[in-house]
């Protein structure tokens, strides 16, 4: 790994506007964390540091017509245990028009808290819309590394043109992150991000670098593994530039959990699941309310982005039912289940959202009356089982082990006339465009939407012999590749939406070369996947 420069130092600004630190306390304190606080000590002004206490970078998300959250996480030591131990510190943070702070318009202060593993989520508002911004984070002489955000347009804002990069599932194990560079080239205003953000567990062979500890359980555990992807150089110039859109998948906690319950029904999975979900918040751009008391994660919410476009981000993990007709002795998914095996897939009140999430997408598309209708979730919604001589085999960690639920959410989008509805996602480490149907049961039914799903950043696929016969056996689905890694840019105007589809020649070399190898184009009023 590179030898971390420090940038140099700064004078440390005057009268900064201060938070409530009663307001961080209580968070803190609701969410069951109040043993890690009450030892805390408030730090002086000019308290020094073992090491560089920015070495994880800077990220923002969240964002609004109005603002945007600033994350960043004091870590002189991240591979162990931060270095920072009870001590509460004060963090100065700024937010200005230019890149060298001529003009700040937004400062303030956050309370750095080890109950909270020394991160910080502020929340910036009063901003001007649809405008970047560039910010920074001073604790007591050190100062953060700047970072480029930007605010939203505002609702009923006429937006010419949006571009959205979408990327899941960076093994670091399996390979460099070297997409990310390519990406910040491609410029985009913002990453959706769909899950797979960490690894749990440790690659057994073609490892192209090494996971520092075992499988993580604990808190801090998780923690350290979180803080070794963030010292990613390329992972953490993207998160710098622009601000990004999360939700999570299995791999931040472990290997096919849902709801309840973990893959090896572990009787200690509720804790296991906690310590993840709580390490995820310390490491992301999200507000001090996405992390409940429980310590879940509130993460579904909806993004307006002026006239053009509503972003609905969704959860398929916290509130799922459990996967159908697992193996003996564990809870996790299958690939080769049938209706005559398993006819519990098709039990109507089985869901992968979860009621109160199901009843709150339903209602956002009722209120839409945005352009594009861009739903993100984690995995692929279109049917592809795979043929074989017993009948269709369902993967059933996907929306293909929930089809009453994806039943619902497509008769939502008919029965509210949602427009040019765009579902993207990840999971599957294929590339693959399918048309959304109205009825997948009868293949001539009208179509309705458009799905598009990324692969994965390094981590390996499927063989391209099953996706082919997959692709071949649904007549919705237009394309599929399994072969190659990378991301999608997503060019989204009101006329149409120009997709990319962007992958590197290898992830196990750093600087490998990136091309463009298949592009789609969707048309305002055309549903459906056109090759462009």
């Amino acid at each position: 790994m590179k030898k971390h420069h420090r940038p140099p130092r700064q004078a440390v600004p005057g009268d900064l506007v201060s938070l409530q630190r009663r307001q961080l306390f209580k968070t803190v304190i609701s969410a069951g964390l109040l043993a890690c606080v009450e030892p805390a000590r408030t730090a002086s002004r000019l308290v020094l540091f073992p090491d560089y206490p920015f070495k994880l970078g800077v990220a923002s998300g969240t964002p609004s017509a109005d603002g945007f959250v600033l994350w960043t996480r004091l870590c002189p030591d991240p591979l162990h245990d931060g270095g920072m131990g009870v001590m509460q510190v004060p963090l100065r943070w700024e937010v200005a028009t230019d890149e060298h702070f001529g003009n700040v318009v937004r400062s303030g202060r956050w309370y750095a808290m080890a109950g909270l593993a020394h991160s910080a989520h502020v929340p910036v508002t009063g901003l001007a819309p649809d405008r970047w911004y560039w910010y920074r984070f001073i604790a007591g002489n050190e100062v953060s590394p700047v970072g480029r955000t930007r605010t939203l347009p505002a609702a009923g804002a006429e937006v010419d043109r949006l571009r959205f990069a979408l990327a899941s599932c960076q093994h670091f194990e399996m390979g460099y992150f070297s997409s990310y560079r390519h990406m910040l080239r491609d410029d985009p205003d913002m990453v959706c991000f769909v899950g797979d953000y960490i690894y749990e567990y440790n690659a057994s062979d073609r490892r192209v670098r090494v996971h520092a500890h075992p499988e993580p359980y604990s808190l801090q555990e998780y923690r350290a593994r979180y803080a070794q992807y963030k010292l990613d150089p390329d992972l953490q110039a993207m998160h710098q530039a622009v601000p990004w859109m999360l939700t999570i998948d299995d791999h931040e906690v472990m290997n096919d959990w849902g709801g309840e319950r973990g893959e090896d029904y572990d009787p200690n999975f509720p804790e296991r699941r906690a310590n993840a979900l709580q390490a995820y918040f310390e490491h992301q751009p999200l507000p001090m309310g996405a992390l409940l008391p429980d310590r879940r994660l509130q993460l579904y919410r909806g993004f307006q982005i002026g006239r053009l476009a509503r972003f609905h981000v969704l959860d398929d993990r916290q509130y799922r039912d459990p996967m159908v007709c697992p193996r003996p002795g564990m809870a996790g998914s299958r690939f080769d289940v049938t209706d005559a095996t398993c006819a519990q897939r098709l039990d109507p009140k089985r869901s992968i959202l979860g009621h109160t999430q199901e009843t709150w997408l339903d209602k956002q598309f009722a209120a839409s009356k945005e352009r594009w209708n861009v739903i993100m979730q984690q995995s692929l919604v279109s049917p592809l089982p795979t043929p074989s001589d017993e009948g269709s085999e369902f993967f059933t960690d996907a929306w293909d082990g929930y089809p009453k639920a994806r039943d619902r959410m497509v008769s939502g989008l008919q029965h509210h006339r949602v427009r040019n509805p765009l579902i993207i996602g990840g999971d599957y480490h294929c590339t693959i465009a399918c048309d959304v149907k109205a009825d997948y049961a009868r293949p001539e039914s009208a179509i309705i939407g458009t799905e598009f799903v990324g692969t994965s950043l390094t981590s390996p696929s499927m063989s391209q012999a099953v996706l082919d016969a997959k692709i071949a056996a649904n007549p919705h689905a237009h394309y599929g590749d399994s072969t190659r890694r990378g991301y999608l840019m997503f060019d989204m105007r009101p006329s149409g939406v120009e997709v990319e589809v962007r992958n590197p020649e290898s992830v196990t070399v750093h600087d490998s070369a990136c091309a463009t190898t298949r592009k789609f184009r969707v048309e305002d009023g055309r549903p459906g996947v056109m090759s462009a």
